[in-house]
């Protein structure tokens, strides 16, 4: 290389550097402002979780415990182990059904019909109602006891009239939250259908595969990318239900519907108790955390068998 030409490259060089670091410099305010936002509330909160902290003590404020809190909260209390099991299945259950439905409401969405519009308008709107609102709408007019419409439903069919709250708080809470969260589902597996290109699909008509095996063999492997994005997605949020149980069933009975974050609100609003709520907090944060990364360690093998076989 001449040294016109090297010289010219190092200059080349230099200026992408300065672009590159010109750049960051731009983008130092909005990442400064995300960590300040996301990570300065998480600092904060563990840093309640090694003190006792009575709110209604004022002896019982800023003393250092350690991990007293974390301790109680692992070994000692019995209710946090039960909202563990509880928000673990209510959360599996409703991802299960709600990626169920709105897989088979994205496959129908996916075909042309008349005003196919206005359906995929009514099919996402469910989604846009306030998990408050849904809670107060479907157990005033779906499952109350009285007059309910799932109870005129089941009595007309013969059966004896049930107060699903009181009977089944579980399944109910889980019946909510999936007639919300199947039209989110919907969405993000609609797009991935309508990235499958049709002569794929062709290409395996024409070798003979029928509605069960191309969906097998072809839609579900496509589609493995996005269903995964939808678990994790669904997986973050419905984790953090609350709403339908505050609303319907108040954590119970007893303690059946009691999740992690309604335990953790009634810690710090009934007891009171700042530190004690911040440990369980932070353990919430981690119990996620790993039940993500395996559950997308596990759809993505899965996917990738699908794909080679």
């Amino acid at each position: 290389m001449t040294r016109p030409a090297a010289e010219a490259a190092r200059g080349r060089l230099a200026f992408l550097r300065s672009e590159r670091a010109g750049g960051i410099v731009l983008l130092l305010p909005a990442l400064a402002y995300l960590v300040l936002m996301t990570q300065a509330p998480f600092v904060l909160t563990l840093w309640y979780s090694f003190h006792r902290w009575i709110l209604t003590s004022p002896d019982l404020s800023h003393i250092w415990v350690g991990l007293d809190n974390y301790r109680y909260t692992l070994t000692e209390d019995p209710i946090f182990r039960t909202a563990v099991v509880n928000t673990l299945v209510i959360t599996a259950s409703i991802v299960i059904g709600s990626l169920v439905l709105g897989l088979a409401f994205a496959l129908l969405l996916n075909r042309t019909f008349p005003l196919r519009g206005i359906a995929r308008a009514l099919m996402i709107a469910p989604f846009f109602v306030m998990p408050t609102v849904n809670a107060v709408v479907q157990k005033n007019l779906f499952l109350n006891p009285i007059f309910g419409l799932v109870n005129w439903v089941w009595t007309s069919l013969g059966f004896h009239r049930i107060d699903w709250l009181a009977v089944h708080p579980k399944f109910s809470i889980i019946a909510m939250a999936t007639w919300q969260w199947a039209p989110f589902m919907m969405l993000i597996l609609l797009a991935g259908l309508q990235g499958i290109s049709d002569e794929v699909r062709e290409a395996a008509r024409i070798d003979g595969a029928g509605p069960v095996v191309e969906f097998r063999r072809i839609t579900l492997p496509l589609l493995g990318p996005y269903i995964e994005l939808a678990v994790l997605l669904g997986m973050i949020y419905i984790l953090q239900l609350f709403g339908e149980i505050y609303v319907a069933t108040q954590g119970g009975p007893g303690t059946q519907t009691t999740t992690i974050p309604y335990y953790i609100y009634q810690t710090i609003s009934q007891a009171n108790d700042v530190g004690t709520s911040s440990a369980q907090g932070v353990v919430a944060v981690i119990l996620v955390s790993i039940v993500a990364a395996l559950l997308l360690r596990v759809l993505t093998r899965s996917f990738r068998k699908g794909l080679t076989s």
